[in-house]
């Protein structure tokens, strides 16, 4: 359990990378985004490890749990805190510099997505103060309300903004998917309100918090650290919407009487790429996610879930060029029988 533990926390070690990016300046500022993108996927290739363990809640002691509990809220910390001082002291940096900052500030609040999201799933008041937080300062703060409502109930199926269609390419599912899930949501909390007035709808709410953030980092951090800041969340989405549409691509529910089947294994795309799994808080294990909803590191692997043939980073890469992706993945959708 102490190596489970330990390379749980290996999302902290951005924030190393980072710091050390700052202080050398100039080229040392790619060492988040080279840590991700190149030694990471290849230590992956390298050790051939998978990150296919199975745990239970009872195997860990109680420092453990604590620490893998405050792994999540700590990250959420330290990622909004360095975006903050970043956008506050942008006058350190010539434009290149700043270029390297917002992609790795992106890769950052990509992963934040990740943190985000298991702070919204857990079960203690602290969890949910943090997730409403983060999710605000990443610019999406109808997560828990589009992820919890909506892509927990329809995932696989028409009804689900989340889930891609087979061939459909990541940049028209990006606009098909942001402003989905918000109009979406909107009609959510309207019909939960009942017509019974703007305030209550938590939306509004919401879109209240968002000009207040603006606000405050405008008038800390300037225009140009607020750009920064838009910058950087541009980029986190983009990251965010590239795992979205990995996750379900083409892997839709069938209907069995008029009703969707239960969501199975078989409806997720798993990765079990071991160091590439636990940088991103073992989102990888996304079958077994929608099947148990447990914390990240008490994921099991699915043996019938369909397997990406790279981590996350890669694949992302992979995604955006659409015609690569269709390439690799839609002969594995055959042999899955999707």
């Amino acid at each position: 359990m102490h190596r489970h533990v330990l390379f749980c926390l290996l999302p902290q070690a951005l924030f190393v990378m980072l710091a050390l990016g700052v202080w050398g300046g100039g080229w040392w500022l790619l060492l988040p985004i080279v840590f991700l993108q190149v030694v990471l996927p290849a230590l992956d290739w390298i050790t051939g490890w998978q990150d296919d363990g199975h745990y239970e809640k009872k195997d860990f002691t109680a420092i453990q749990l604590a620490v893998l509990h405050w792994n999540t809220r700590l990250y959420a910390v330290f990622y909004m805190a360095a975006v903050v001082w970043l956008a506050m002291n942008l006058e350190r940096f010539n434009a290149m510099e700043i270029g390297m900052l917002i992609a790795s500030a992106s890769l950052l609040g990509g992963i934040g997505f990740g943190a985000a999201h298991e702070l919204l799933h857990g079960k203690e008041a602290l969890d949910q103060i943090a997730q409403r937080v983060l999710t605000t300062f990443l610019f999406y703060p109808h997560y828990k309300l589009i992820h919890i409502r909506s892509h927990h109930v329809h995932a696989g199926t028409e009804h689900d903004e989340n889930t891609a269609w087979l061939n459909e390419g990541i940049y028209s599912y990006i606009f098909r998917t942001i402003p989905g899930s918000m109009i979406r949501c909107w009609k959510m909390e309207a019909s939960r309100c009942g017509g019974n007035g703007l305030l209550k709808n938590k939306m509004f709410g919401y879109a209240m918090g968002q000009v207040a953030l603006l606000l405050i980092l405008f008038l800390i951090s300037g225009l140009n650290g607020m750009l920064f800041y838009l910058a950087h969340v541009l980029g986190a989405h983009i990251v965010l919407e590239s795992v979205n549409y990995i996750q379900h691509y083409g892997l839709m529910r069938q209907k069995q009487n008029g009703e969707y089947e239960k969501t199975g294994a078989e409806h997720s795309w798993d990765t079990y790429h071991f160091f590439s799994s636990y940088v991103t808080f073992r989102v990888g294990h996304h079958s077994y996610h929608h099947i148990a909803v447990k914390p990240y590191y008490l994921l099991n692997p699915e043996p019938t879930a369909p397997k990406l043939p790279v981590g996350y980073f890669w694949a992302i890469a992979m995604v955006l060029m659409p015609p690569w992706w269709r390439s690799v993945i839609n002969p594995k959708l055959k042999v899955a029988g999707a």
